[in-house]
């Protein structure tokens, strides 16, 4: 339940702290004192939509914050949102003048949607345009669905439902790709036949890199490698490297048993003779196997062109990806093969799950059904209370053109308020104060629920009614309050009399600003509230009296 309303800086209020009880709590005041800024503010926090226009005028921002009591169903939607669950929930929300939002549950950020969702779980608040629900298909089914105990049939149906979208996603994709003219399929067999034309995976396309370089620098490299061949091979005036290493090799074989020493020596002349003689021998192979050949290097450099035409085209960096991409171009010739097998293969699954879609659907409805007929009985019970004795109520069940999230079937309430006159929609024959009176009497058939939401708000639905139904209304408000925190915004002095609490709205203006404020009323201030409701501005002995009388026992 709610136990603390926090508000600063919110449209005509300055500051409140509001402390809330359990039980039927009377909020009242004149027309225009701020009731509905109080709710605004309350709704601000739960995550409804709002502006900077909703800052005090001359502030930089607004801060609403609530205190609840947690409920099993809060901690475990803390606990799933990975969020702190305390044994109170405290939800924080800010917004500046720049429009620029913030919102906290238990000190931790959060987003306004998260609000919304923890917001559902924790107040139901009926505003003045409530009994536009009543016209609303998902509320409607909602309303049912919670007081059925079918929330294994419902969780297949919307399973079911699922499977469903997904096979018409799939079917349409292939439907998209059967319509593609001919044309894109050529167009892809075109730049595959390019790319396989340039036998990507048969090359090396670094060994022909390295081939083109060489065979462009053919004469510079045969030249250098003759030339360090002849250095060491060959000398026109003296003996060459070679012939020398033989000599010093020669001499300290003479003395290489003398002293390990000397053998090191000549082994390690040994070992240079011996590479430099390979040396000179692969620079002589090399060099004779440098080739100018302009005709193979013309076939490289085309080979190298048309790869980099096709870089270009593809923007791809290497070879590498135009080998992925012809895999790619490969695979989707493969798929526009066999596109007319799959698709028939979907549509045949589309088939069987709209199957399974519509027996399940027909299940629920068949539930549904059921339980409506109760709650009709029940509602109707409670009409007759609120002097609509002879209203007579019926929901209208057809099939849907088009099954969605909700189910296969439409559902209309159907309304007669008196005898003689046909059902017809709720929107076409209730006046308002008909309209006010059904919807308390869903609100408090809904209470009879095994799991309630913990504080319902139901802002003036007792609108366009008096006397003896205003009467039932507060008695109706009462029980409701037996099981769930009721806060109601009333003009009706025998709801506010019958509340467990009052609090009284008004407003001051000083110094040319105006300022909202919210009092909880003692039992002489009541008196004199309910008193004031009943005769107006004038208070007299009478409306006191009467006042008095309305007051309940424990007051």
């Amino acid at each position: 339940m709610l136990k603390q309303l926090k508000i600063q800086n919110y449209a005509l209020i300055e500051s409140l702290d509001i402390q809330w009880m359990p039980g039927l709590t009377a909020m009242t005041g004149e027309t225009g004192s701020g009731k509905s800024i109080v709710l605004g503010a309350l709704g601000l926090l739960l995550g409804q939509r709002t502006d900077a226009s909703a800052v005090r005028s001359g502030q930089d921002k607004c801060s609403v914050e609530g205190v609840f009591q947690a409920t099993h169903d809060i901690t475990t939607w803390l606990e799933d949102n990975d969020l702190d669950a305390w044994e109170e929930v405290i939800i924080r929300r800010e917004l500046t003048i720049q429009g620029r939002s913030r919102a906290f549950i238990n000190d931790t950020p959060v987003k306004a949607s998260d609000l919304q969702s923890i917001g559902n779980l924790l107040v139901d608040l009926h505003g003045q345009d409530g009994t536009k629900l009543l016209t609303r298909r998902d509320f409607q089914i909602e309303w049912v669905d919670s007081h059925a105990n079918h929330e294994e049939l419902v969780d297949r149906y919307h399973a079911s439902f699922q499977a469903f979208s997904e096979a018409q996603s799939m079917l349409s994709e292939l439907e998209l790709q059967k319509s593609k003219p001919q044309t894109d399929l050529d167009y892809i067999q075109y730049q595959l036949k390019e790319l396989h034309s340039l036998d990507l995976d048969k090359k090396d396309w670094n060994a022909l890199s390295e081939e083109q370089e060489i065979l462009e620098n053919s004469t510079e490299i045969k030249d250098s490698l003759y030339s360090a061949w002849a250095s060491i091979n060959e000398s026109e005036k003296e003996a060459s490297v070679i012939d020398r290493l033989k000599y010093a090799q020669r001499a300290l074989e003479k003395i290489s048993t003398i002293s390990p020493s000397y053998g090191g020596l000549f082994e390690r002349i040994q070992a240079v003779h011996i590479e430099l003689n390979d040396i000179v021998y692969e620079l002589d192979a090399q060099a004779d196997a440098v080739d100018h050949d302009p005709q193979r290097l013309a076939e490289l450099q085309e080979i190298q062109n048309e790869l980099q035409r096709m870089l270009f085209k593809h923007n791809a960096p290497d070879a590498e990806a135009l080998k992925s991409l012809e895999i790619s171009l490969k695979e989707l010739i493969s798929e526009a093969a066999t596109v007319e097998e799959r698709y028939l293969v979907a549509k045949e699954h589309l088939k069987k799950c709209r199957t399974e879609m519509l027996s399940i659907g027909s299940e629920l409805l068949e539930s549904r059904k059921r339980i409506g007929a109760l709650l009709i009985e029940q509602v109707q019970e409670k009409l007759k209370a609120l002097s609509i004795a002879q209203g007579k109520l019926e929901f209208n069940w057809t099939l849907a053109e088009e099954p969605d999230y909700w189910g296969i079937e439409q559902l209309e309430i159907l309304f007669s308020a008196n005898p003689g006159h046909p059902l017809l929609p709720i929107q076409k024959v209730a006046s308002g104060g008909e309209k006010s009176r059904l919807m308390l009497a869903i609100k408090a058939t809904s209470g009879q629920r095994d799991r309630i939401i913990p504080t319902i708000i139901l802002d003036e639905i007792d609108t366009g009614v008096s006397g003896r139904v205003a009467k039932e209304m507060a008695s109706m408000m009462r029980k409701m309050a037996e099981s769930q925190q009721v806060i109601s915004v009333t003009h009706l002095p025998q709801v506010a009399g019958s509340a467990d609490h009052h609090m009284r709205v008004s407003k001051s203006i000083q110094e040319s600003v105006t300022n909202t404020h919210v009092h909880a009323l003692d039992k002489t201030q009541r008196l004199e509230e309910l008193a004031g409701m009943l005769s107006g501005s004038e208070i007299t002995s009478a409306a006191l009296e009467n006042a008095a009388a309305l007051l309940m026992p424990s007051d």
